[in-house]
């Protein structure tokens, strides 16, 4: 998931200043008042890579903050002593209204389009991180669980973050014309994942985002792209096999009716757990014509080595050993596994991220008149 998916802190410093007296439409004033939280607090400005570059101080329960803007940047307000209690919020011409609470997750803003977008926005995913929250202390606190119980919480971890993902990406199409959808687009959705809702996104957005860098780069990469899409051909590509020997995935596709392109990891006890049924699978078709090539997302030839004869794979196997960064799996927009691709003897995808049940009927269609 375009990794996903939490709000990244950006925050480039604004001088203090007396609010502007002439408004030209530049001009950004913060009006934050404070619930829980002593006169005399710390709050910290961080910059666009979260360094610290400047404080303010509550005074009487109210803080302000004040600058001339000639374009719109998202920031981030701390509380110094307690990091984890924070305020994102835009830079926009205007008043921007804030309420900074001691208790994590009642902060607010608004005031501006953007401000009132993004706040919309974490109200919606607020629940969404305090139950991740939650599943984060229990697997810290809990060294029990069992397979079966940390693949239960996996999966409902992922859960959580493919909704979040979601919310993002239905904002960022409501807001495509203010700087929250543009911030959404650039930052937060990803252009492997969601390539054709990136291209509409970019094609609606107003002129004035379309000529900024981080969007033109954005569209070069899109117009890149390879097309791994159902009813095309595979791209090819030469890993190495367990004894570090060069092959070629096509090679291996040529040489069957189907194959199922397998992608798994050693350190994934949910790939683990469909190996038997994936052994199965190779058993009752393997002499009709079809093949299996399992592509690691490993990155320690040893674990990758141990885990194949410990599942007793006895179809190809290959990787090139750099985990995520793995160039089938950047190639077919791979974000979780096990994740598998069934192509023809020339490579034509035929169906993608099938597992389980689904997987077994689908091939057993497919072999059925061999």
């Amino acid at each position: 998931m375009k990794q996903i998916l939490i709000l990244v802190v950006c925050l480039l410093v604004l001088s203090c200043s007396e609010k502007p007296k002439v408004d030209d439409g530049k001009n950004f004033h913060l009006e934050g008042n404070v619930e829980g939280l002593p006169d005399g607090e710390k709050l910290l400005v961080a910059d666009g890579e979260g360094f610290p570059v400047d404080t303010l101080t509550v005074t009487q329960g109210k803080f302000s903050y004040s600058a001339k803007t000639d374009t719109v940047s998202f920031y981030t307000i701390f509380v110094l002593n307690n990091p984890s209690n924070n305020v994102n919020f835009f830079t926009e011409p205007g008043t921007v209204q804030m309420k900074l609470s001691a208790k994590t997750g009642e902060s607010t803003v608004g005031g501006t389009t953007a401000n009132d977008a993004l706040q919309q926005l974490m109200t919606e995913t607020g629940p969404y991180y305090e139950k991740i929250n939650e599943i984060e202390a229990l697997v810290s606190n809990d060294t029990t669980l069992s397979p079966e119980g940390d693949w239960v919480v996996s999966e409902r971890y992922f859960q959580l973050y493919n909704e979040i993902a979601r919310k993002m990406k239905a904002s960022a199409v409501q807001n495509i014309d203010n700087e929250l959808g543009y911030m959404l687009v650039v930052r937060f959705i990803d252009e492997k994942e969601d390539a054709e809702l990136l291209d509409e996104l970019i094609a609606k957005m107003p002129e004035k985002f379309r000529r900024r860098r981080p969007v033109i780069k954005l569209q070069t990469i899109l117009n890149n792209r390879i097309n791994t899409d159902e009813g095309q051909v595979m791209p090819d590509f030469t890993l190495l096999t367990p004894d570090s020997t060069q092959m070629t995935v096509m090679s291996e596709v040529k040489q069957h009716k189907y194959t199922i392109i397998d992608f798994w990891a050693s350190w994934s006890n949910s790939c683990r757990a469909e190996m038997p049924a994936m052994r199965q699978l190779y058993a009752d078709f393997k002499e009709k014509g079809l093949g299996i090539v399992g592509i690691s997302l490993d990155d320690k030839t040893e674990n990758w080595k141990q885990a194949i004869e410990e599942l007793k794979m006895e179809w190809t196997q290959l990787s090139d050993l750099k985990a995520w960064d793995a160039a089938a799996a950047r190639a077919f927009h791979i974000h979780t596994i096990p994740y598998t691709v069934v192509v023809d003897s020339i490579g034509t995808i035929m169906k993608k991220g099938l597992s389980g049940d689904d997987l077994l009927l689908f091939i057993g269609d497919l072999m059925q008149s061999f």
